[in-house]
């Protein structure tokens, strides 16, 4: 599933749309392998630009084409489109002043193939709940507001008096109903302040409140948020980025708010404390404690990007089975729910039309 592109507005005028992670992923290791190649830049981006030829972008790709040709720089030609995330531009511009930019390439190939794997496991993971919860909603909408009430009027027209413990029954019924039906209006309401309050840039305080009252969501989100910073931590040790200013600048690209504070301190212990980075990791408390042994052996060994590329890669195998678990203990639980809720209320109704049907025979 590709990402959906988001709206942006740059120098080439508004409405233009930033590619998706997988597009991004994918320009990414075309470039790596025009340069390892031996293609010069400018003849490769040139093919390269011929895919977008037919499409929206054919424009910018073609400004490309001609930034390139004119002073070899990609960096500011990527800049320049404003269709690439600042992250990749920045990241470029390493490479290109280090004279690493095939491996950097390379590397943000791997990690945003990792972002848009991430990102497709997590929107499928909220879909399926969502439009549960949708469903639900409609069908006790639908029971409480046109199925009862037709039964209490074919009830009382059968001039057939219900006992009381039958009309606690339907009352009962009718009132669980509306609760359960409120519940999940407001729950469809919060989802939707969410996702503008995302959309709106006020995604750390949507996350402050998912890890405060959400436990399970939060390991993901931890999980996910060090698997980011060891695979950016690897991408700019292999592009030469000196350790100390490297740590100093992931904080950008990490959403959890808790996670940054750790990497700050990180980044402080390094840089004024003159720490050593496996000591200062340890300390910040940025991964699990089995792999600060892994961590330190490879610092040593002078395999630090290697060894932050494999966790990067651990981790997002325990981000996917994490959010396979949680998908694992909302569906069944929905169901559940709305089987219950459903039962309920459809008893409700069976139970007095079984006391009226046999009181008639």
């Amino acid at each position: 599933m590709q990402e959906t592109p988001i709206e942006t507005t740059n120098a080439r005028g508004a409405g233009i749309k930033t590619l998706g992670t997988e597009e991004v992923a994918m320009f990414c290791e075309e470039v790596a392998l025009i340069l390892r190649s031996g293609i010069p830049i400018f003849d490769g981006i040139e093919a390269l630009c011929e895919n977008y030829r037919q499409t929206r972008y054919a424009p910018i790709f073609a400004k490309m084409d001609e930034s390139i040709k004119n002073n070899g720089n990609l960096t500011s030609a990527l800049e320049n489109a404003g269709i690439f995330p600042a992250y990749m531009v920045n990241m470029v511009r390493i490479g290109e002043t280090t004279g690493k930019l095939d491996d950097v390439m390379q590397a943000l190939g791997e990690y945003y193939t990792r972002e848009s794997k991430i990102k497709s496991a997590v929107r499928s993971a909220v879909v399926y709940p969502v439009v549960l919860v949708t469903m639900m909603a409609v069908v006790i909408g639908v029971l409480v507001s046109q199925v009862l009430p037709i039964f209490d009027r074919v009830f009382r027209n059968l001039g057939t008096e219900m006992s009381g413990s039958m009309t606690t029954v339907m009352d009962f019924g009718m009132v669980v109903g509306y609760v359960v039906l409120g519940i999940v209006v407001l729950l469809i309401v919060l989802l939707g302040v969410g996702f503008l309050l995302f959309r709106m840039g006020k995604k750390d305080q949507v996350m402050a409140l998912v890890n405060r009252f959400f436990p399970p969501i939060r390991r993901v989100i931890e999980k996910t948020s060090s698997g980011r910073f060891a695979s950016v931590l690897s991408m700019m040790m292999t592009a030469g980025f000196p350790i100390g200013e490297a740590v100093k600048l992931v904080p950008g690209i990490v959403s959890d708010a808790k996670t940054r504070e750790k990497i700050s301190r990180c980044a402080k212990a390094i840089n004024e404390d003159d720490q050593e980075l496996p000591k200062a990791i340890a300390e910040a408390e940025l991964f699990d404690k089995i792999y600060n042994k892994m961590i330190q052996v490879g610092f040593y060994a002078g395999q630090m990007d290697h060894v932050m590329k494999r966790l990067s890669e651990i981790y997002e195998e325990e981000i996917d089975d994490g959010i396979r678990r949680l998908v694992g203990m909302i569906e069944p639980s929905l169901v559940a729910l709305l089987a219950v809720v459903i039962g309920g209320i459809l008893l409700a109704v069976m139970l007095p039309l079984a006391s009226i049907m046999s009181s008639i025979l």
